[in-house]
Formats: structure tokens, C-alpha cells, sequence
């Protein structure tokens, strides 16, 4: 029986604004998506004739049923398409779970991309409404380009003319953290006091001037998540002794350390990678 398999990568975003909230309880945002190609999951697909959905998972860690965002994606293509066949997930597990990377929202939407490529089934808009269906990132894993989000961060603008590859490290501790508490806990006085713009970072970027770009990232997510977990806190501080600036990435735990060149990461990596042994977080390139 045919395979159909994909690398789905993760993703920061170098810019966060969280706006009013909506009335299903979301929260609309401003926001710049960029993919970690380097940071990847892996999920395949196989369509025997009949049967039901079925997934295996390589972690414990998360479910390996409906409750599965995976799983999710592809009943929600079933459904639509009208297709009898069975469905088997297997999801291989790289990008760490609940942790800001958008891990399970790319592994719906590479779900979402094998069911298409294996029937072809559905215009691209039905496609993109599935994707709004399962979560408010899925979106933009379905075309994994840097983008700017808006509305519930569903309503994308791809900007090309930034560079692919930044010179990012990613630092990751070990536990999850979970969205809607992040944007329940949000800290509105000091997100109401950042005045940095996403117009200003963009610019930054399309000349690849990541030393005026690095000032102008903003996430107003990250101040109740540094000060629910200290150690968090800690472990940002430590790094911006050696590195330049270090964000929370989406609804956090991971950081991300920005620098302002390639060569400054490159310089600044056996003392990240000491971080990294003492303060027992995954170091990743992506």
C-alpha cells in the first residue's frame, strides 16, 4: 500500500499584537509568522480501502485519536470529499509539544496536504476553510511561507521579499504550556505600552538588517508566561548575557534568540550549548 509522507516544520512568531477579543472567545491579532524548516515533524499517510481513521503516535505524550488535531484534519477532509477509504496517521514527533512552535497545527495541515495530493478532492478554498475549522494556525502551514496573520491570525499576506533563513536559535524547556491560558493571562497594561510596529520590523527585514530588525520583535504574550514560570524568566535572562535579544515564541514555553548575524550566532553557540546542559533545555537550529 502506497505511502504519502511530509516534513512539517514548525514556526515563531517574530511579532505578536493581541487586539480585542471576539465574541467565540478568541482573540484577534496582528501577528508574522515564520516557518523553522530546519524543525520539523513527520506524518504519513496510508488510505486502505475501507476502514475507519486510525494514528500512532511516537509520544505518549500526546493522544492518538479524535482528540488528535491529526486526526481531526482528516475526518474533516473525509467528510467533506465524501471519501469511503480509511485513513492510517503515522506522526513522528520532533517539535515539542505545547510549546509555541505550532508543532500540531503543522501536523493537521500536512494531513490536510496528503488527503489533496492522494485524491484531489477539494478547491483551495475548501482546503483553507477545513484548516480555519481545526485551529487559527493551520492556515498557514498549508503554504509554510513568512507571512503576516491577522484577524485570529487565518487572514494571511505572504512577504516573500524577507529572507527564508534568519539567524535564530531555538531553546526549548521541557513543559508545556497551553494557548488559551497564555491569552487569558495576557498582561494588557504592558502589551498597551509597547508602541513597536509590525510596519517597522518588516522593513527591517526586507533590507536583511537584522540589527535594527532584533529591538522591533514583540510578543505580548511573553510577560504573563515569564512570570507564571520563573524559571522561564531565568533561563531568558541567562541567555541575553551572551546572545542578543531572546523572545517567547507564540504562547511560549520556547524562546527564540535573534541575532544579528549569522556569524554572531555562529560565535555565540558553545555558550548556548553550555546553557543548554545546565539549564536542561533543547538547543535546535532551525
Amino acid at each position: 500500500m502506497e505511502s504519502f509522507t511530509l516534513e512539517t516544520p514548525g514556526k515563531v512568531n517574530l511579532f505578536l499584537r493581541v487586539c480585542s477579543r471576539l465574541p467565540d472567545g478568541y482573540h484577534e491579532i496582528e501577528t508574522l509568522f515564520h516557518p523553522l524548516a530546519g524543525i520539523t515533524d513527520t506524518v504519513s499517510l496510508r488510505f486502505p480501502e475501507h476502514g475507519e481513521i486510525r494514528m500512532t503516535c511516537s509520544t505518549a505524550a500526546l493522544p492518538s485519536d479524535e482528540s488528535n488535531l491529526c486526526w481531526k484534519a482528516a475526518g474533516l477532509y473525509r467528510e467533506r470529499a465524501g471519501i469511503a477509504s480509511g485513513v492510517e496517521i503515522t506522526l513522528v514527533k520532533r517539535i515539542p509539544v505545547a510549546a509555541g512552535l505550532g508543532g500540531g497545527s503543522s501536523d493537521a495541515a500536512a494531513v490536510l496536504k496528503l488527503m489533496q495530493r492522494r485524491f484531489n478532492a477539494l478547491a483551495p478554498e475548501e482546503l483553507d476553510a477545513l484548516a480555519v475549522k481545526i485551529g487559527a494556525d493551520v492556515p498557514f502551514f498549508l503554504r509554510c511561507v513568512p507571512a503576516v496573520g491577522r484577524g485570529v491570525g487565518e487572514r494571511l499576506e505572504a512577504v516573500s521579499e524577507i529572507p527564508a533563513h534568519l539567524p535564530l536559535l531555538i531553546a526549548a524547556p521541557l513543559f508545556p504550556v497551553s494557548a488559551a491560558w497564555s491569552y487569558r493571562h495576557r498582561n494588557h497594561a504592558a502589551a498597551h505600552a509597547d508602541t513597536r510596529s509590525l510596519a517597522e520590523l518588516l522593513a527591517a527585514l526586507r533590507e536583511s538588517d537584522f540589527a535594527r530588525a532584533v529591538p522591533l520583535l514583540r510578543n505580548d504574550l511573553e510577560y504573563a508566561v515569564l512570570e507564571k514560570f520563573p524559571l522561564l524568566a531565568i533561563l531568558k535572562r541567562k541567555l541575553e548575557t551572551v546572545n542578543n535579544r531572546v523572545m517567547v515564541s507564540g504562547s511560549g514555553p520556547t524562546l527564540f534568540v535573534f541575532y544579528e548575524s549569522f556569524e554572531a550566532r555562529e560565535r555565540a553557540l558553545k555558550s548556548v550549548r553550555a546553557l543548554a546542559e545546565q539549564y536542561a533545555f533543547a538547543l535546535m537550529n532551525p
